[in-house]
């Protein structure tokens, strides 16, 4: 496919999908005899998968690193399983962290508009 049928597919712009493969984060394309790029299945798998990695807030240094590990259908990688796990945790205690700033902040509130002793 070529790259404006990849940007349909992938929801990512033209822009985007050359960084990423400048970058080394999908498989470089082959080229046509006109010098147009030719995109595969499995780079669009690959588009999908940074695009929801970037979404989650992996850098992409932990991108590129887990790309020679992406298989887009099960089973994926024991690696890739450790980082989403990982990555899910980090979450979870920021969630904790901002719901312990959710009840400090209503207790003030309560405080503040309570009416005096």
């Amino acid at each position: 496919m070529l790259i404006g049928e990849l940007e349909r597919a992938s929801g990512l712009g033209r822009d985007t999908i050359r960084f990423y493969e400048k970058r080394g984060l999908i498989t470089p394309p082959s080229r046509r005899d006109n010098g147009y790029r030719e995109y595969t299945e499995q780079t669009l798998a690959e588009l999908r998968f940074v695009r929801r990695a970037r979404e989650l807030e992996f850098r992409l240094d932990e991108i590129r690193e887990a790309m020679p590990h992406f298989r887009p259908e099960p089973p994926f990688c024991d690696e890739l399983e450790a980082r989403l796990r990982h990555k899910r945790e980090a979450f979870c205690a920021q969630i904790r962290a901002a719901e312990a700033k959710i009840g400090m902040i209503d207790d003030l509130l309560a405080r503040l508009v309570a009416p005096p002793r």
